[in-house]
């Protein structure tokens, strides 16, 4: 049995969510609730929250749950010349006295993109959220402990990215690779409308001229008086292009603890967003692959359905294998959302969780 909530020690989480609560009248911002079911362990859970309250110069969130209360801050800034930054920060406190704080970071100057990561936890992830083992990001299932990551992305040109990334915790690691991008495109044939002709002109009469001696054929002048050649010696006829997706290969390497081996992939995105991927890891002793697949409007306009699956049984403290569905599709004035997902824990234990949410923006 859970031990009874503290009043001394929790009595600011719950006034800290109702009064964000009250300043939301007066402000616009998002509100959600969700139910959340886990087998075997977790069972039903309730959630609450309300998001983009624009406070402190920044947005607050705040929610609510059968396990935990949490509060969260994020603020974008405009460094101008060098560029852009966004910083955000998660507390949660469980009711049985865990306490997990998670802090992420961007920034881009030039070309350079930076990533920062990082957490500290005396309480499982679970405990916050109870589809977290199943995710599509691999999550770190331990009760207590610290881990950071930190990524950068080098734009070497406009079609190849240079990227390196750390990882530091239970199962620190490195990563190094390239990207490349390359946009897709098909013929379209543009045909000139057809010139409408002058009815109110009147017809000129037909001249008799007497037979002019036939002359030999200019080759370069009938190419210079050809409609279909510019004035450059171009063929006008030649078909334009419009895009029609983005295609992205990866290649890279990624040594740590217990894992060491080659990577690569490769994604595919439409112009209307549908999008597909895959990625391996190929090594000693070190295998994994994941995927996923995107399709906006599957469900209807508004609508967008998100699958994945992920097989890596190189990582220790993460379950290695990992599906689920996303799907989000508009109700009434707000969206409805549905998740599930099912896995292998890494105690070989089979598990699922479904959870049913919606959103209300309000005005």
């Amino acid at each position: 049995m859970r031990p009874p909530l503290r009043s001394g020690r929790f009595r600011s989480l719950p006034v800290t969510l109702g009064a964000a609560l009250l300043v939301t009248s007066a402000q616009a911002a998002t509100l959600d609730f969700g139910v959340s079911y886990r087998a075997p362990d977790a069972g039903l859970w309730g959630r609450v929250g309300v998001s983009d309250l624009d406070l402190l110069g920044g947005q607050v969130s705040a929610a609510l749950s059968s396990r935990a209360a949490q509060v969260g801050y994020a603020r974008s800034l405009s460094l101008p010349p060098l560029g852009a930054a966004t910083a955000r920060t998660d507390l949660a406190v469980t009711w049985q006295g865990g306490v997990r704080v998670d802090s992420r970071a961007s920034a881009g100057v030039g070309p350079v993109a930076l990533n920062l990561a990082g957490a500290y936890f005396t309480a499982p992830i679970t405990d916050v959220d109870p589809l977290a083992p199943f995710a599509q990001a691999p999550a770190d299932l331990r009760g207590r402990g610290w881990n950071a990551s930190l990524t950068a992305r080098y734009r070497v040109n406009r079609t190849l990215i240079a990227v390196l990334g750390g990882e530091l915790g239970a199962q620190p690691q490195l990563s190094v690779g390239v990207e490349g991008r390359r946009v897709l495109t098909r013929a379209v044939t543009v045909e000139p409308e057809p010139a409408e002709p002058d009815l109110t002109a009147a017809p000129e009469p037909a001249a008799t001229q007497p037979d002019a001696p036939e002359v030999a054929a200019d080759p370069a002048a009938a190419a210079a008086d050809t409609p279909e050649t510019g004035p450059l010696g171009m063929d006008d006829t030649l078909p334009d292009t419009e895009p029609v997706g983005t295609l992205t290969w990866r290649a890279g390497a990624l040594a740590g603890r217990d894992v060491l081996g080659l990577t690569g992939g490769v994604s595919y995105a439409t112009e209307n967003g549908l999008s597909v991927g895959v990625d391996a890891l190929a090594g000693l002793n070190s295998f994994g692959v994941t995927g996923s697949l995107s399709a906006p409007d599957l469900l209807g306009d508004g609508s967008s359905v998100r699958l994945y699956a992920a097989y890596e049984p190189w990582r220790t403290v993460s379950a290695p294998l990992r599906t689920g569905v996303n799907a989000s599709l508009p109700a009434g004035s707000g969206t409805l959302t549905l998740d599930a997902s099912a896995g292998r824990t890494l105690q070989g234990q089979s598990g699922f969780g479904v959870r049913v949410g919606y959103t209300l923006p309000l005005p």
